[in-house]
């Protein structure tokens, strides 16, 4: 009798184990299943959002250096008439010496055509624009069209056009553009790369590769729309497509890895900058998309195995219990990692401060505040002044040292935390909560002097380096944040044109 109890009851707590074992794995499946199916949405979202930003950031950057080089042209341009103006003034000789002037090398970019007034003689054509019997007034204004930069200038009884053609300035920032783009360093073996489309219609030809980091030795290749990748697929076509529909697109296609002939799936974002006929674009292998949650899954899956064996000699009651409580570790974990996600998001990856996004967010957070409790909000933006001839002198790789260690410097001493944001290249944002107008110049003066402090060394060599800063607050009558940070752009370049390593504030 006992041994048939036994028997049966052994038989029974087998079947229940069995039972337990079979419903605890079938619980795992669907724990792995569902993790996977949100780690994966959620990691895609992300680096959808990456790439969209990163496109963006670099469409922002191409305006922001047109300006600034058009400005600098602008005001070259002035300096050069004052010269002219003086030389003028000073008595004698002014057609020798503005000819020996504008002739010179220096100054081979700008067209200059200086002739008599009242008989058209041309004394000095430096791009030779008036043919023989040709009127130089006649000329120069059926082509003045190509000079956004240029003024006509009387010294009586001599008439001067001088001027420096739209292309030369564009050329200029597209190979400034090009090189920021070839030293510029992304995760995930990510980059820009940038197509010049000069056939809208498509076809053999369509469109110029100007920038690929990955295959520099192709640039300058014509591109069809009829190439096909691997399984088939137009990228080029779907391309061209979605930016004459849309003016962006997301889409995949299949192309090799960066520093490696494997070739996967890529997941790309495609925007049009119209000014060039460029399609700047960047994409990310959705296999090492896969990979980092395969990796994610499986340890979360070696965590749930080893869990398993317990619920083998557990009672039914016991298993319920542990299905729910493992379905909290599970949410938790999900809900843990999404927020090293989003942390990994708003960090910038070469400083560790915010990254333009998040400063965004906490600016339009502020800004929200500011409308409810009326706390005055400190909004400044500065950069590094010449930052781009320590990155000539000295190599990318000390500009790199140079950010990181003005970051940290001024971490210690910018006002709270998430108070310091890098915005892109060596532009920063500060934002201040609570802060009393007079104490505006007092956190200039810390950043300033923080700034001047640092000590940077590159193989024996050192230099210290200076900040420009623009500074505002939130206005009573600013309809979003973005007013306040424009007035603080505006301020910054006071700044830099009243000499630099000095601060300009917006009252």
């Amino acid at each position: 009798m006992k041994r048939k109890f036994w028997t049966t009851s052994t038989t029974i707590i087998l079947i229940s184990a069995i039972l337990l074992f079979a419903l605890s794995m079938l619980t795992i499946s669907r724990i792995e299943k569902v993790y996977r199916t949100n780690t994966a949405e959620s990691i895609e979202h992300l680096k959808r959002q990456f790439l969209y930003d990163s496109v963006q950031n670099q469409v922002k950057r191409i305006d922001t250096h047109r300006a600034i080089t058009n400005q600098r042209y602008k005001a070259e341009l002035e300096r050069k008439l004052l010269l002219l103006d003086n030389a003028y003034t000073t008595g004698d000789g002014f057609v020798g010496r503005a000819t020996s002037y504008l002739s010179n090398s220096a100054n081979a970019a700008w067209t200059a055509v200086l002739w008599e007034k009242e008989t058209g003689k041309v004394i000095l054509d430096t791009h030779s624009l008036v043919g023989e019997g040709e009127l130089p007034i006649e000329v120069v204004g059926k082509r003045i069209h190509e000079y956004d930069t240029q003024i006509f200038r009387s010294y009586a009884p001599y008439t001067l056009f001088l001027g420096i053609r739209q292309t030369v300035i564009e050329s200029e920032v597209k190979a400034f553009i090009t090189e920021e783009i070839y030293g510029s360093a992304y995760s995930e073996n990510s980059y820009i790369w940038v197509n010049e489309v000069v056939n809208w219609d498509g076809g053999d030809g369509y469109a110029i590769r100007r920038i690929h980091p990955n295959l520099r030795d192709t640039v300058g290749t014509l591109l069809s729309t009829s190439m096909t990748d691997i399984k088939g697929n137009t990228p080029y076509k779907t391309e061209l497509e979605g930016v004459k529909q849309n003016g962006e697109l997301f889409f995949t296609y299949y192309f090799q890895k960066k520093d490696s002939k494997e070739i996967s799936e890529k997941l790309t974002y495609a925007k049009l900058y119209k000014d060039y006929n460029w399609i700047v674009a960047m994409g990310i292998h959705l296999d090492d998309l896969s990979a980092y949650v395969n990796n994610t899954n499986n340890q979360s899956s070696f965590i749930l195995r080893q869990i398993t064996p317990l619920f083998i000699f557990l009672v039914l009651g016991l298993f319920v219990l542990n299905s729910v409580l493992l379905m909290i570790i599970e949410k938790r974990k999900s809900k843990k990692d999404n927020q090293a996600l989003q942390m990994e998001a708003n960090q910038d990856t070469l400083t560790g401060i915010g990254n333009r996004r998040y400063g965004e967010t906490v600016l339009k957070d502020h800004f929200y505040k500011f409308k409810r409790d009326q706390k005055q909000v400190l909004v400044a933006v500065f950069d590094i002044d010449f930052f781009k001839h320590i990155n000539d002198t000295y190599g990318h790789d000390i500009g790199d040292r140079t950010l990181v260690q003005l970051s940290r410097a001024l971490e210690h001493v910018v006002c709270t935390r998430d108070s310091l944001f890098r915005m892109g290249g060596d532009e920063f944002l500060v934002i201040c909560s609570d802060i009393a107008g007079k104490n505006l110049e007092k956190i200039c003066t810390t950043l300033l002097e923080t700034a001047r402090a640092l000590d940077i060394s590159s193989e024996g060599a050192s230099f210290s380096l200076t900040i420009s800063i623009g500074v505002t607050t939130f206005r009573e009558s600013d309809i979003n944040e973005q007013q306040a940070l424009k007035r603080a752009d505006k301020a910054l370049y006071r700044a830099k044109e009243a000499g630099r390593d000095r601060c300009e504030i917006d009252w």
